[in-house]
């Protein structure tokens, strides 16, 4: 299999991790101390993408009970994780390009030689 197609199909793995993360994130806005994760995308061996989930620890929104005790909300801003999902969608957009292309290059190819 050409590099190209392995280093789209890892791409497209790890933005799936990504995505993942991100819609984890959003299903948990609501919950109490919820730590919200993030995804880094690293280049690995031979051209290909690899993901690393990070769990930040920054401190959530704080509300008084009616006890009066504090309670700590999730830490996630669903402002910052719509915004985080364009770029991601961009990527699967381009990988999938990249694909379609290189399956279109073999079949001219075939066509010369046939």
């Amino acid at each position: 299999m050409p590099l190209s197609i392995n280093t789209s199909i890892s791409a497209l793995h790890a933005l799936g991790t990504k995505q993942a993360a991100t819609a984890n994130n959003i299903a948990n806005l609501d919950s109490t101390q919820f730590k919200k994760s993030r995804v880094v995308l690293e280049e690995g061996e031979s051209g290909s993408v690899s993901a690393r989930v990070q769990q930040i620890n920054s401190p959530g929104v704080m509300i008084n009970q009616p006890d009066g005790s504090l309670e700590e909300l999730s830490n996630v801003e669903l402002s910052q994780e719509l915004t985080d999902m364009i770029p991601t969608q961009h990527g699967y957009e381009a990988n999938i390009k990249a694909l379609q292309t290189q399956g279109e290059m073999e079949d001219s190819i075939i066509d010369l030689l046939g």
